[in-house]
């Protein structure tokens, strides 16, 4: 486990807002000269807390649903699964991949066009491993937010324009350059301008366009870091809840509750065998309960059942 002082939890706090921010303007935000921020973020990385830069994608806007699918090994070998993760990570409609200590082991969601374009990627993958992996579970994804963590800062967020993800879908249209930009800059947020139209031969002036209207657009939905945060001496939780009687008011109450929640860094709600799907980091297990007792008490006449599992690493992806 590595030790982080203050400094470093800004630092981590305002990447994971925005991760293309320059090291000059991180380094007046968190106080630090835009060398000392440089070299922190080198060790940040080195120390493997942050492990890469991921622009964050709104794939329902371009026409895309996603499928998020949980199993369990079975008689596998660490080479087995370390295998398998390489295949699933290498796959062109996977964007997340998880691993779990308990009900499941292994998670991924495919993103797809219709029920029918995920059914023939869930069949060839479900009988690929069929021999490894078993008791699958498919949960239909309907939208996805994700929150700052306002645990490293010590604040609640109240008014921050948070990603969203999903919920309806649209069909905006990508020209070539977009496509380009889009390829280039998914898993390596933090390159500039400069060098992103080195990379795909166009104008600067152009690149920057298609990057705004690509954000105005919302089809970006920001920046963020890989954050690990085992690596610090937290450990992440996933919830997997059960509701009824939810009426619009009081789905909006959830979304609220949880971007107020310091420690949510997720929340997902989804169409299957549960409703929504809540990601903690914290310090220890023990917080969790008095976590559960207090979201079960807030929603009472809303929440049936709240399942709970490790979440020992997991991170987002485009092919």
């Amino acid at each position: 486990m590595n030790k982080i002082d203050v400094k470093d939890k800004k630092l981590l706090y305002e990447i994971d807002l925005n991760a293309r921010l320059g090291t000059s303007i991180l380094g007046r935000r968190i106080g630090l000269s835009q060398e000392g921020t440089f070299y922190r973020l080198q060790r940040l990385e080195k120390q493997k807390i942050i492990s890469g830069y991921m622009t964050l994608l709104n794939f329902g806007k371009i026409g895309y649903t996603g499928y998020g699918v949980y199993t369990r090994f079975q008689n596998v070998t660490h080479e087995q699964k370390k295998h398998i993760i390489e295949k699933l990570n290498s796959h062109d409609h996977i964007y997340w991949i998880a691993e779990f200590g308990g009900k499941f082991d292994l998670a991924f969601a495919i993103m797809a066009k219709n029920i029918i374009h995920f059914n023939e990627m869930f069949s060839d993958l479900s009988t690929k491993y069929n021999d490894v992996l078993k008791d699958f579970t498919v949960a239909i994804r309907i939208e996805l937010v994700q929150y700052p963590r306002d645990y490293l800062v010590n604040q609640k967020s109240i008014s921050k324009k948070t990603p969203r993800f999903g919920k309806y879908i649209e069909s905006e249209e990508l020209d070539n350059t977009d496509k380009l930009i889009i390829r280039k800059i998914t898993d390596n947020a933090r390159l500039s301008i400069l060098e992103l139209s080195k990379r795909i031969n166009k104008p600067t002036s152009t690149v920057s366009n298609h990057l705004k209207q690509l954000e105005k657009r919302e089809i970006i939905q920001g920046y963020s870091a890989q954050i690990h945060c085992q690596e610090f001496g937290y450990q992440s939780y996933q919830l997997f809840l059960n509701t009824k009687n939810l009426t619009k008011e009081k789905k909006k109450k959830l979304f609220s509750y949880c971007q107020t929640h310091p420690n949510i860094i997720f929340c997902i709600e989804t169409v299957g065998k549960w409703n929504f799907e809540i990601i903690y980091e914290i310090q220890s297990q023990k917080y969790l309960q008095d976590l559960i007792i207090d979201l079960r008490t807030q929603f009472s006449d809303t929440i049936v059942d709240v399942e709970s599992i490790v979440l020992f690493d997991h991170y987002v992806k485009y092919n």
